[in-house]
């Protein structure tokens, strides 16, 4: 399962992000803020349709809290990952 980096639109495996490189995430629970595939400074020119998917990951990632598990899953099921 993955977990989506809401910057720039990357998918992780939920195992590397919290056990392989944690440190090359900033990230809020669930919820990737940064990851290594990020532009250095800014956020990426991503299209309309891509922006209101990663805010839509966003919103479930803060809904979700901790629930890493529960988002990863939750991306799968909606398509969103």
């Amino acid at each position: 399962m993955d977990l989506v980096c809401v910057n720039c639109g990357e998918p992780w495996d939920v195992d590397h992000v919290l056990h392989d490189a944690p440190q090359e995430f900033i990230r809020k629970g669930g919820v990737i803020k940064k990851c290594p595939a990020c532009p250095k400074e800014g956020q990426p020119n991503l299209d309309e349709k891509t922006r209101v998917k990663l805010d839509a990951v966003e919103e479930l990632g803060e809904i979700l809290g901790d629930d890493i598990d529960g988002l990863a899953a939750s991306l799968e099921d909606f398509g969103l990952a």
